[in-house]
C-alpha cells in the first residue's frame, strides 16, 4: 500500500511521472514506470495508466497558444450589424438574410450611421452558413400549433380538380386559402384571413375577412386581384364553401378575361403546398393563434396585413423550387442558388408594362424597412389594446360596438396601401359659425 500524499503534491508527482513514462522507450520499462507510480500512490493499476497516459487527471501546464486555424473572419461589429436586421426581418435563415442584406443595409446606415467599408464589404460577401453560425446563440426553436381544418359543402361540378404539379413560366397562377383567427374554437363568428400566392414570383397578399362568407370573400379577392402587379391568370383554392360558390365561379367566369378556377383534391392539403406554407410565415407569424372575435377588429386587421404583404414582397427574399427529380425512389429538390424578393422578379420580367408597377415602385422608394417594421408593431399593439378593451366592455356586459366607437378609429391606418378599402383616420375639424347656426336651425 503506497504512503498516504496531499492532493497537491500528488498532481505534482503525476506531472513528473508522466514525462518519464512518455520517454520510455519499450513496454517493460513503462511498465516499471507504472509499478513505481502505484506503490507511491496506491492508485489501482488501470486508472494508473490513464492518469500517466493523460486521459484522466490534471493537464500540465503550458504556454497559452492561439487556437489552431485562420483567425476569424467576422467578428462583433458585423455580428451586431446581422442581428439587428435578423430581428426586425422576422429572423429569417441564412440564405434569405444573405439575400436581404443588399436591400437592408442602405436603410440600417442611414439610422445606425455609416459603417467602416471594410464591414460594409465583409457583410456584403458574408455566406449562408457564417451568418447562421454568427446567430446560432440568438436563434431558438419553435413548435408551431396544429393548423385547424374547415369543413366544406359547396357546388364542386363548376370547378375542376387540378392534381398536377405546377409548371408555369409566367405569373398570374395563384393559390388561395382561409386562415382560422379562432383561438381554437370555430364556434360562433370571428376574423379569418385570406391568403393568396403567385406560383411564379412568390408574390403574396393577405387580407382580413369578417365570417368568411361568399360576399365577403369574394370582396378580399377583388382586393389581392387589384393589388398584384399583374393580371391574374388562374386561381386554385380548396374545397371550402367560400370558394366553391356561385358568387366566385360567375366573378371569374365573366372577367374581360376568363380566370380558371381550379380546386384541389379533397383531404390532399399538399396540393396547395405554396399558400399553405405562406399561411404560416403571412398569417400566424404575424397574428398568432389568438381569437380575434369582434367585427371592429376586422378592418385594422385588413389594413395590417396588407401592409405587412408589401413589407414582405418588397424586403424578404424567398427560394423558388427550380426542379424536382424523382432518382431511385428518392425525391431531389433544386433551389435557386439566391434568394431573391417577390419584387425582384416581378420586375425582372419584361413585358410587365402596367402602371401599378410604377406605383408600387413609387411604394418601395418611400418605405424603410425598419420604420415598416416599427410600424407593424405598433400597430399589432393597437389591435390588442382594442381587443382587450372590447374583451373587459363584453365581460361587464356593456354594448362592444359602443365600446369600439369610444376607443376611437385606428391611427395606423395611414399606412395602408391603396386598394385596401381602408379609411383613415380623419384630421380633426373645427365646427365653424355657419356650421353651428344650420345644426341649430
Amino acid at each position: 500500500m503506497g504512503v498516504r500524499m496531499s492532493r497537491n503534491s500528488r498532481d505534482e508527482y503525476l506531472i513528473t511521472m508522466r514525462s518519464r513514462y512518455a520517454r520510455q522507450p519499450s513496454r517493460g520499462r513503462r511498465s516499471r514506470v507504472i509499478d513505481e507510480f502505484c506503490e507511491v500512490t496506491g492508485h489501482e493499476r488501470k486508472y494508473a495508466i490513464k492518469l500517466l497516459s493523460g486521459r484522466r487527471g490534471p493537464k500540465a501546464p503550458t504556454r497559452a497558444s492561439k487556437p489552431p486555424g485562420r483567425p476569424p473572419a467576422y467578428g462583433a461589429a458585423e455580428k451586431e450589424v446581422l442581428l439587428a436586421i435578423w430581428r426586425d426581418a422576422e429572423m429569417p435563415c441564412g440564405k434569405r438574410l444573405v439575400a436581404m442584406l443588399v436591400d437592408w443595409l442602405p436603410y440600417y446606415e442611414r439610422r445606425h450611421g455609416a459603417l467602416p467599408a471594410a464591414t460594409r464589404e465583409r457583410l456584403l460577401g458574408v455566406s449562408a452558413a457564417t451568418t447562421d453560425r454568427l446567430l446560432k446563440e440568438s436563434k431558438v426553436l419553435h413548435n408551431p400549433k396544429r393548423k385547424l381544418g374547415v369543413k366544406n359543402a359547396a357546388v364542386r361540378a363548376a370547378v375542376p380538380v387540378r392534381a398536377a404539379n405546377w409548371d408555369v413560366q409566367e405569373p398570374g397562377w395563384i393559390e388561395a386559402d382561409t386562415v382560422a383567427l379562432c383561438g381554437g374554437s370555430l364556434a360562433d363568428s370571428f376574423v379569418w384571413a385570406l391568403c393568396a400566392t403567385d406560383i411564379h414570383t412568390g408574390w403574396t397578399e393577405a387580407r382580413a375577412i369578417w365570417n368568411r362568407g361568399q360576399e365577403n370573400t369574394l370582396n378580399a379577392l377583388k382586393a389581392v386581384e387589384n393589388s398584384l402587379p399583374f393580371a391574374m391568370k388562374g386561381i386554385d383554392t380548396d374545397n371550402g364553401s367560400e370558394f366553391l360558390n356561385w358568387h366566385v365561379v360567375t366573378h371569374y367566369a365573366d372577367a374581360p378575361v376568363v380566370v380558371e378556377q381550379t380546386r384541389s383534391r379533397p383531404y390532399h392539403k399538399n396540393d396547395q403546398a405554396h399558400v399553405e406554407q405562406k399561411n404560416w410565415t403571412h398569417v400566424r407569424q404575424l397574428m398568432g393563434y389568438e381569437r380575434y372575435g369582434y367585427q371592429a377588429l376586422a378592418e385594422p386587421i385588413n389594413g395590417l396585413l396588407a401592409y405587412w404583404s408589401l413589407w414582405k414582397n418588397f424586403y424578404h427574399p424567398t427560394m423558388r423550387q427550380v426542379s424536382r427529380e424523382r432518382e431511385n425512389g428518392k425525391l431531389h429538390r433544386r433551389h435557386e442558388k439566391r434568394a431573391r424578393t417577390p419584387w425582384s422578379r416581378v420586375i425582372e420580367i419584361a413585358h410587365l408594362n402596367d402602371p401599378r408597377l410604377e406605383a408600387l415602385n413609387a411604394l418601395k422608394n418611400a418605405m424603410d424597412p425598419f420604420e415598416a417594421k416599427e410600424r407593424i408593431e405598433g400597430w399589432l399593439g393597437w389591435i390588442h389594446q382594442l381587443r382587450a378593451a372590447l374583451d373587459e366592455a363584453w365581460n361587464r356586459g356593456e354594448n362592444v360596438e359602443a365600446a369600439a366607437k369610444a376607443f376611437g378609429p385606428c391611427p395606423w391606418l395611414r399606412y395602408a396601401p391603396p386598394g385596401t378599402g381602408a379609411k383613415p383616420e380623419e384630421e380633426p375639424h373645427e365646427t365653424t359659425e355657419k356650421e353651428r347656426r344650420a345644426q341649430v336651425a
